[in-house]
């Protein structure tokens, strides 16, 4: 305002404006609905002498004290009877915090103070003196509970933006949303190493953002400490709650142990890390939740609490309890099972597996387990991989299946045997087999495992080119992967030289196919389109082999291969 230091108005309360002081202002004296405070103004009347504006009462006339409600048509003109030049107008315009660090509206930490975007382009500075060192939040908030201001959000018009200086006017960080994720509010965390003085500048997202807001500062205290040295004792087997306070913030918790074996440091949220009283991490590097250590020496450990990044963490609960794992974790302390013997096991942590030794004589065996949403996976006495499946525990199932299939009808090859009949093997050698169990879905879950001998059906077509199948050019063939780990292989005479297509045709299936010469040499493989396109130059044998996509699919097929032109 021109001449402001003779002129003052409330500007939280706002004031009424009216063409003429004479009679009821046009707009009326009364609440428009827009005074969100509810607070009276309370300004000596005075004007401006060059007739910018003036507050009167209802009759026109000046008066020390008035109560004034803020009218929203801002871009009314007007006319004061009361002013010395009567026709002089004017384009009403107030603002309610100054645009400059040096005219900054002064707030004190915890006590909010309601601002206004009056127009677009409309910045608002506020400082604040810091008494004290540590973490606090500088945020522009939405008030929730005005029903003008719920409607601003709505038409996005609340989206603010939050810049901080220190007193030099440097610029300390920015922030164009909160961390919740909630709002178009703005809320920006820093760590203050000096006290002193510092600023806001409270900005809309764009010129035609124009949001009511609440600028507020407050101190975050941080309920566990930063570091080993300033870790939180916690006791074994009781939980400790605690809080992601701001972006990037870790809490340290320390427990002493005072016996050897595998104990589990845990978390409700987030994700931990453990350490020894060295600071030398003991846990794999993973964002889960919970972590099992196997504890060599008695002594102090620490366990830190992280909600990764600029992610603020709910409260969570840890906690450091031991456990006796049922099953081996590897090979060398498997648990030795029997064939048709179902064993229990619980994969009781995450990141937990279950280990199983079984001795088999020659023949096919099925390897699974039952109530559980596990993926198996089956080695030799070398630990070579022999076959892995993932077995899903669906409630919803048939009542006869219950956590594998031996081998179905087509309706249910289409809708299970790709998840839940486990790993079947056809056992040449006589020996010792290991069978590992661990989560599918990355959760706690118990189980049976059982290892079972059965009789393969018998197979439509050769798993050698020794003893493929003869088709003919341009007749399909039809064929069914009948168990896991099954091939089929084909042969085809090609009499004359030309462009072949070798191919699969079957629906919501996925093969591989491979083409071989009559050497057994590798043309070409494809596992999307289960089609190859060869340009075949020498007559003779070709060979085709199918194989479900990783082995573990069963699909029914056919089997077709044409010349082009």
């Amino acid at each position: 305002f021109p001449h402001e230091s003779e002129a003052t108005l409330d500007m939280k309360c706002g004031f009424m404006i009216g063409k003429s002081c004479e009679g009821e202002p046009p707009n009326g004296w009364g609440d428009l609905g827009t005074d969100v405070n509810k607070r009276a103004c309370k300004r000596a009347c005075k004007f401006d002498v060059n007739c910018q504006y003036v507050t009167l009462d209802k009759s026109g006339q000046c008066t020390s004290w008035q109560d004034c409600a803020r009218v929203a048509d801002s871009s009314s003109r007007f006319v004061w009877k009361n002013c010395k030049f009567t026709t002089s107008t004017m384009t009403p315009r107030f603002d309610d915090h100054g645009d400059t660090i040096a005219d900054a509206t002064q707030i004190t930490v915890g006590t909010a103070e309601r601002g206004e975007l009056e127009s677009g382009g409309d910045k608002d500075y506020f400082c604040v003196v810091l008494n004290t060192t540590g973490q606090y939040s500088f945020a522009a908030k939405l008030p929730q509970h005005d029903f003008l201001l719920r409607e601003a959000k709505e038409a996005a018009h609340g989206d603010t933006t939050i810049t901080v200086y220190d007193s030099e006017g440097n610029e300390l960080g920015f922030n164009d949303d909160d961390y919740d994720g909630e709002t178009y509010a703005s809320e920006l965390h820093l760590d203050i190493q000096e006290k002193g003085k510092y600023c806001m500048k409270i900005e809309g997202y764009s010129d035609d953002t124009m949001p009511i807001y609440d600028v507020l500062v407050t101190r975050i205290i941080d309920d566990h400490g930063n570091s080993i040295g300033d870790a939180t004792r916690i006791q074994v087997g009781t939980d400790t709650s605690g809080k992601i306070d701001y972006p990037h913030d870790v809490d340290y918790l320390c427990v002493i142990l005072k016996a050897h074996g595998l104990y589990l440091f845990g978390a409700t949220r987030g994700r931990i890390s453990v350490y020894d009283c060295d600071g030398n991490q003991l846990s794999h590097p993973t964002s889960a939740p919970e972590q099992a250590v196997d504890i060599q020496k008695k002594g102090k450990y620490c366990m830190t609490v992280e909600g990764g990044g600029s992610f603020i963490m709910p409260a969570y609960s840890a906690s450091v309890v031991p456990i006796t794992d049922d099953h081996g974790n590897s090979a060398d302390t498997a648990t030795t099972i029997e064939v048709d013997v179902p064993t229990n096991g619980e994969i009781q942590y995450i990141g937990d597996v279950d280990f199983f030794c079984i001795d088999l004589t020659s023949g096919a065996y099925r390897f699974v387990t039952e109530q559980g949403d596990t993926t198996v996976t089956v080695y030799d006495s070398d630990g070579n991989e022999l076959g892995s499946a993932d077995i899903d525990d669906d409630d919803d199932d048939d009542e006869d299946y219950d956590g594998y299939i031996g081998f179905p009808d087509i309706s249910q090859y289409y809708d299970y045997c790709d998840d839940n009949s486990g790993v079947e093997l056809e056992i040449e050698t006589a020996g010792r087999y290991c069978m590992e169990v661990e989560s599918s879905n990355n959760a706690r879950t118990g189980y049976v495992a059982v290892v079972t001998p059965f009789t393969p059906p018998f197979d439509d077509h050769g798993n050698s080119v020794d003893n493929a199948t003869r088709i003919e050019v341009g007749v399909p063939t039809r064929g069914e992967l009948q168990f896991n780990g099954d091939v089929d292989f084909f042969c085809v005479n090609l009499g004359t030289s030309g462009t072949y297509i070798f191919k699969t045709e079957l629906e919501n299936w996925d093969t591989a196919i491979t083409v071989y010469d009559s050497d057994a040499h590798e043309l070409a493989f494809d596992d999307d389109d289960s089609e190859v396109q060869l340009p075949i130059e020498v007559t003779g044998d070709y060979c085709i082999k199918v194989a479900g996509y990783g082995g573990t699919s069963r699909p029914i097929y056919d089997v077709v291969v044409v010349q082009e032109g």
